[in-house]
């Protein structure tokens, strides 16, 4: 299972709950530490605080993480800002990130120029592997270029020691009738549930039927695996119509499809944005071993048809 440096999983006796772990990375130095939009924020472990800073004087801009120990970063993440899709100039395109045991000597790990990947969307994690690796407790970001101006904002820095694993899934059920399963004419494209476990982004499950509400849609991992991680993939229209987002869902787990255990529940989540075939990332509030995993989809943006391209899990 991944082992985050910014999460650990607290084991219990058959559930495991996600919490904050004592080898979360702490704030060293960086260009203007301090203040409501300071660099000492890129690492609290909150989504709705971010570095935000224009000192173009003071450019290349850095920050230094402590990891508590020495540790090998696999992966690394930047978290893109709450307004990113007002401002994406504010990403940062061009930076190098270094490791140290000593913050006197540092070794050169990655170096990214002009790389565009960042999206245009807030609260969007988008992950890098290291160009080199190494064990090292400090670990050194150096931002030199922005996609405009010399804004930079970002809301959290993650440090991972091993990499997801996505799980193979294949569909199960759905309480929902689509044309295709109620023996009407077939679309051209099918819509229904298993659509969000066929792999492609460019088909979707689309589904208006109140009266089935919550929709739900159950998945096989094929055999008894943790979820450290869930996505959800916006449909191809979605910048036409993006009151079909969910809002409110709840995720479940079982062994026998009889007997589910809640893992993790959103009320009023308005994260998936107005963007096609975009990925977000969720992170269950408890895990466990489970076969078979379980959406319920409760509301959504506005009214009641759904889209969703794909639902994806990671161990």
């Amino acid at each position: 299972m991944k082992h985050l440096l910014s999460l650990f999983i607290l084991a219990s006796s058959s559930i495991q709950m996600l919490a904050q772990a004592d080898i979360k990375p702490t704030f060293v130095s960086g260009t203007i530490p301090g203040g409501s939009e300071g660099a000492r924020m890129i690492c609290d472990g909150k989504l709705s605080t971010k570095w935000c800073i224009d000192e173009p004087g003071q450019m290349p801009y850095f920050i230094i993480l402590d990891a508590g120990r020495q540790l090998g970063v696999v992966e690394y993440g930047l978290v893109t800002g709450d307004d990113t899709n007002m401002y994406p100039e504010r990403n940062p395109v061009t930076w190098s990130i270094s490791g140290s045991n000593d913050q006197q000597a540092w070794t050169l790990l990655d170096d990214r120029k002009n790389d565009r990947s960042l999206p245009a969307e807030g609260q969007q994690e988008y992950r890098f592997k290291p160009q080199a690796s190494g064990q090292f407790r400090y670990y050194r970001f150096e931002f030199l270029r922005m996609a405009g101006g010399s804004r930079i904002q970002l809301s959290e820095i993650n440090l991972y020691d091993k990499v997801q694993t996505p799980i193979k899934l294949a569909f199960v059920s759905t309480n929902t009738t689509t044309a295709a399963q109620t023996g009407r004419r077939r679309p051209t494209i099918a819509e229904d549930a298993s659509m969000v476990a066929d792999g492609f982004l460019h088909t979707k499950w689309c589904i208006d039927q109140p009266s089935q509400m919550p929709y739900t849609v159950t998945l096989d991992a094929g055999s008894q695996t943790a979820v450290s991680e869930y996505r959800f993939y916006t449909a191809d229209d979605t910048h036409s119509y993006p009151e079909r987002n969910p809002i409110a869902w709840r995720m479940s787990g079982s062994n026998d499809q009889q007997t589910w255990t809640t893992l993790d529940e959103q009320k009023s989540n308005r994260r998936l944005r107005d963007e096609n075939e975009q990925e977000y990332r969720f992170k269950p509030h408890a895990t466990g071993q489970f076969r078979y995993y379980r959406f319920e989809f409760l509301r959504m943006a506005e009214g009641t048809r759904l889209q969703l391209s794909e639902i994806k899990l990671y161990k």
